[in-house]
């Protein structure tokens, strides 16, 4: 039986922060990742960085080939540094359209200093962050790169966890096409003997003299149409293939997925032609195995 190697299997279910300055302002970037067969990446940034959307989605996308990821970018307004600035118009605006509702209702006119202030379109406050700036950008990615960082070591906690999970069900699949190729030799020895059995009753009965090279034909295409040398051996070089997957880089996913197919219409094949009750309840085990393997690689990477 084998087990993987240090390679570390990563899931697509994460999640990684970081915060960071970019001119004068300061932000929080979290980015969250779950399962999903293609890459979609939603980027949500603040106004004062929307330019920089394209490189952030790319770096992501470079970083995560699976899965549906969401980045989101904060500032927090708690700090850093803001400009202030006074739409004159819109005061002036305002002030008339309260003096005249005031008239209109026959009130005093009068316009308070503190009602033109709490308007938001009077004072706007923004941030002197400017995303053409060189080091606003490579502190803006630098942030998002701490994110992407803590983000797939996440991944790999939870990929190690789905990895020895899988680890241990190839080894019970392994077991059984171990068993399949005893019980299919045994059913091939069973079944030829009867058959041989028969054909010699029915000369007996017929009173017929039962060629040996007759009989010996008839031997070996039954023993032909029993034979699952081939999809053992196959079975065997796909679990093979499937160390040597595990053993290399990510993504794994979609590579092992289907090899999960070939190995299942192996299975299947071995176990319509061995015509043996004993291979098709281990074929049967196995390819409970494989589909408990599938529902583990829906969130492998």
């Amino acid at each position: 039986m084998w087990r993987e190697g240090d390679v570390a299997v990563r899931s697509m279910t994460g999640f990684g922060a970081s915060t960071f300055e970019a001119g004068g302002a300061a932000y929080a970037c979290t980015i969250r990742s779950v399962n999903r067969k293609h890459v979609d990446v939603a980027v949500r940034l603040p106004v004062e960085l929307a330019a920089l959307e394209p490189a952030i989605r790319s770096r992501v996308q470079a970083v995560c080939s699976r899965g549906d990821v969401s980045v989101v970018l904060e500032r927090d307004r708690s700090k850093g540094a803001r400009r202030v600035d006074v739409d004159e118009t819109a005061a002036r605006v305002l002030a008339d359209a309260a003096r005249r509702v005031a008239a209109a209702a026959g009130i005093d006119g009068n316009v308070s200093l503190s009602f033109l202030l709490s308007s938001p379109d009077v004072l706007r406050t923004t941030v002197e962050a400017d995303a053409s700036d060189e080091t606003v950008r490579d502190a803006v990615m630098t942030g998002v790169e701490e994110a992407l960082t803590s983000l797939d070591q996440m991944r790999q906690v939870e990929g190690t966890a789905l990895e020895q999970d899988i680890a241990g069900r190839i080894d019970a699949l392994c077991l059984a096409v171990e068993g399949i190729r005893r019980e299919a030799a045994a059913a091939t020895v069973v079944l030829t003997e009867r058959a041989i059995g028969k054909m010699r009753a029915l000369a007996h009965a017929a009173d017929v003299v039962l060629e040996p090279q007759a009989m010996a034909n008839a031997v070996a295409s039954l023993a032909e149409r029993l034979d699952v040398a081939e999809e053992l051996s196959r079975l065997d070089m796909h679990l093979v293939q499937w160390k040597a997957i595990m053993a290399s880089d990510p993504p794994h996913g979609r590579r092992l997925d289907f090899m999960c197919q070939e190995l299942g219409r192996e299975l299947s094949t071995s176990s319509a032609k061995a015509n043996s009750a004993a291979v098709s309840h281990l074929s049967v085990d196995a390819r409970a195995e494989l589909e408990r393997i599938r529902e583990q690689l829906a969130n492998v990477l």
